[in-house]
């Protein structure tokens, strides 16, 4: 993730998202958060040009329905300090009697991501939705700090315990939607062992993943169900 871009309608969508799934799957202990946070794009000296979640509203954007969201995150436009943002998000999740765990607010860099790593698995979650974060997504061919790799993709499904869930961000590029979207979902069902559920706005899309059938089956309902309370968003199973 990128903290110049905090408070904008994809936070909006990732964390009213995160929020239906706790809510729908009440023996998760927690929410558990991996922001692979990078430098900040934009210089200290530019004035940062706010979204109008307003205007998220009249759009129907995914999250909008929720205000008291929509007014936390138009605060968090505000903040420029990471620490500050991590807590504030903390806050958030704290009204609404979710636990959240940061495993680390440390700086994510393609040449030390094997150290961050190291010390995520030093302390991986049980019984947990665990969401990974990257400033764009899945490795590409030429791989940098934005993309999370196969490899490590892999060694987080392989470690995750039954009970939990797996979400990862994903931008789309500039490509067919649904072709990119099933070529995703067949790249992470090779790795991981698991078919994921994945949901879209068209411009970002969240794959999610569990282990057992019950628990994929009612992911996907769960997924499904959020994906109907906004006519932008679209759902599918990619078995």
């Amino acid at each position: 993730m990128n903290i110049s871009f905090s408070g904008d309608t994809r936070d909006l969508f990732k964390f009213d998202l995160v929020r239906h799934l706790m809510k729908s799957f009440p023996d998760l202990e927690s929410f558990t958060f991996i922001p692979m946070l990078t430098e900040g794009g934009e210089p200290k000296k530019q004035k940062r040009r706010k979204t109008d979640l307003k205007k998220a509203v009249k759009a129907g954007k995914a999250g909008s329905q929720n205000r008291e969201l929509r007014e936390y995150l138009e605060r968090l436009q505000e903040i420029g300090d990471e620490l500050e943002y991590f807590s504030e998000i903390e806050s958030l999740f704290k009204r609404e009697n979710i636990l959240l765990d940061i495993l680390t607010t440390d700086r994510f860099s393609h040449e030390h991501r094997r150290d961050y790593f190291s010390r995520i698995f030093e302390k991986f979650p049980r019984e947990s939705l665990i969401f990974i974060d990257p400033d764009t997504g899945l490795e590409v061919k030429n791989p940098t700090q934005r993309h999370l790799l196969f490899e490590e993709l892999k060694k987080i499904a392989d470690t995750m315990d039954t009970r939990s869930i797996l979400m990862i961000y994903q931008h789309l590029p500039r490509e067919t939607r649904e072709r990119y979207v099933r070529h995703r979902c067949s790249q992470i069902a090779g790795i991981t062992g698991m078919n994921p559920v994945s949901i879209t706005d068209n411009e970002i899309v969240f794959f999610l993943l569990a282990k057992g059938p019950r628990l994929q089956e009612k992911l996907k309902d769960t997924v499904s169900t959020y994906a109907n309370s906004y006519p932008v968003l679209r759902s599918c199973g990619c078995d």
